[in-house]
């Protein structure tokens, strides 16, 4: 079994769902937690009670574990000073940063939700993790330790109906590509997870076939991959993997060969867009600095 004795972990959202179980998976392995929760809806908007981040903590210590609670809203800096500050007086450190909590408003038209539930999801879904980034950072530095994982996920891509959350989960592609650069000489490695998983977003799906195909893929099986990624054994960072129903795979960005001219026109582009669209031979391209040191 990884060994996270010694170990401190920031899980948010862990009140319900992967958060969870992340959480309990790593105190079961010897991690001290503290399990982040608002208590309130997936909207982002209406807020709940520490209760919920209090009954995971109750688990954890139940079965000889260490936790503590927070109901922090995350999306600001504010707030990331709140938790970070708890898990410290608590803890002394921060090995672990698990960026799980998130919003979504259901299935909506790009034009149809409200500029305060717009600015909500992207708050949450992006700057809540950037801000916990920010405030972890020295602190890892120091350490000369670290790892992070970004829930991301697989609407970040494009989906009908979703074009806040979409857009708010995209944005961390960037951040953890950015941070695993730059956490390289400090041994903080970060990545993110697409996970596929039956939580109570899925009470937001209209389609009843999609919502009872979604049963398939437990919360516990993604939890079980985020605890790998977060362990010191764990390799990677700036990566993205795909996880849900136990199958685990690596996601990237590629480009084809493309279609090149040094006096390139509209019109020559024209004759040879589907060229420029071929993807017949793609190239992973892990990051821009990456692509930049190459060449």
């Amino acid at each position: 079994m990884l060994d996270f004795t010694s170990k401190v972990a920031i899980v948010t959202g862990a009140g319900r769902g992967v958060g969870r179980d992340v959480a309990l998976s790593l105190a079961r392995r010897g991690a001290k937690v503290l399990v982040n929760d608002y208590g309130g809806d997936g909207d982002t908007l209406t807020p709940g009670t520490i209760d919920v981040a209090q009954a995971v903590v109750a688990e954890i210590m139940n079965a000889g574990g260490e936790a503590v609670a927070d109901a922090s809203s995350v999306g600001t800096g504010a707030s990331a000073d709140a938790i970070v500050s708890r898990a410290m007086e608590a803890f002394g450190r921060i090995d672990i940063l698990v960026n799980n909590a998130g919003g979504s408003i259901g299935i909506v038209e790009v034009d149809e939700d409200t500029d305060e539930q717009v600015e909500g999801i992207i708050r949450t879904n992006l700057l809540g993790p950037y801000m916990l980034i920010r405030r972890v950072w020295p602190i890892m530095k120091a350490q000369r330790y670290g790892r992070i994982v970004n829930i991301m996920s697989g609407a970040m891509l494009g989906m009908h109906g979703t074009a806040a959350y979409s857009s708010g989960k995209s944005g961390l592609i960037g951040l953890t590509n950015t941070i695993s650069i730059e956490g390289a000489p400090f041994d903080i490695r970060a990545n993110g997870v697409l996970p596929v998983a039956f939580t109570r977003l899925a009470n937001r799906l209209k389609d009843k076939e999609t919502f009872e195909w979604m049963k398939q893929f437990p919360t516990e099986l993604v939890a079980e991959g985020i605890t790998y990624l977060c362990s010191a054994e764990n390799p990677a960072s700036g990566e993205i993997f795909h996880i849900g129903g136990g199958q685990v795979t690596r996601y990237g960005i590629c480009a084809g060969s493309g279609f090149n001219d040094g006096q390139l026109t509209a019109e020559s582009l024209a004759a040879h867009i589907e060229q420029a669209r071929d993807m017949s031979n793609p190239v992973l391209h892990g990051s821009t600095q990456a692509m930049i040191e190459a060449n």
